[in-house]
């Protein structure tokens, strides 16, 4: 081959070697060993530093979702415009870093490391709502300040009572979680039921428990205020 058809082919071999060598970026992949995604994020243990990806707020572009009131989601493009009681749990979309197949990645934006970044949990992506709902979350309701209390026992131990509202999101995924899960339960409606409303006023009474919002469960005779995934566990021994 002459020289001069050697110049005219460098740049596309130049081309061909440039494209073997950077491939498409590969989603970090979960160890078999490490616990659960849901059992790292709704327990205690935190996941270790060195294999945890993670997003930095002031380099990464990203959309966070948060639960928002009466649990319907929403969207932002800042840390600082996620409510307070809402960052807990929060979905991150961090462009150009894909969660592994299936998988969403979760983040707790109230704890950041000392570089200001936050670690990253990927979570099935059918459950990750119930999880940032799972998280304590409620939504707000009002019921008359004159309703006769009826003298009412707690749940029986092993017993669940959830009351709720038909409009309610987190309640909605509280009835879903007990589904899932096998856990048998009673659903109140107190906009429905005026038995249920001085039913739930009189209990919250009783224990001390403000009134105003819902989910409010009662799990074995203890009442819980929201949906929080982890003291009904723990209250259930599951």
């Amino acid at each position: 081959m002459r020289p001069t058809s050697l110049r005219l082919l460098a740049p596309f071999a130049f081309a061909l070697s440039c494209a073997l060598a950077c491939g498409p970026e590969k989603p970090p992949q979960a160890s078999e060993d490490a616990p659960k995604p849901a059992d790292r994020l709704l327990g205690e243990a935190e996941p270790a530093a060195d294999d945890s990806p993670a997003f930095d707020p002031g380099a990464d572009q990203f959309v966070l979702t948060y639960a928002g009131d009466r649990g319907v989601f929403a969207d932002c493009s800042a840390v600082e415009e996620v409510p307070e009681n809402a960052r807990g749990l929060v979905a991150v979309n961090v462009f150009g870093r894909r969660a592994p197949a299936g998988k969403v990645w979760l983040c707790n934006l109230s704890k950041p490391d000392g570089e200001g970044k936050f670690a990253l949990e990927a979570v099935p992506r059918e459950r990750f709502e119930e999880l940032i709902l799972g998280d304590g979350r409620s939504s707000k309701v009002e019921l008359p300040g004159d309703l006769e209390l009826p003298d009412v026992q707690p749940a029986p131990k092993g017993e669940v009572i959830l009351y709720k509202t038909e409009w309610c999101g987190v309640c909605s995924k509280a009835q879903a979680y007990f589904e899932r899960e096998g856990i048998e339960y009673v659903a109140k409606d107190i906009e429905k039921d005026p038995g249920a409303q001085a039913e739930l006023a009189a209990k919250a009474k009783a224990a001390g428990v403000p009134m105003g919002s819902v989910p409010m469960i009662d799990v074995g005779g203890e009442l819980l205020r929201g949906f929080d995934i982890k003291r009904i566990e723990a209250l259930l021994g599951s």
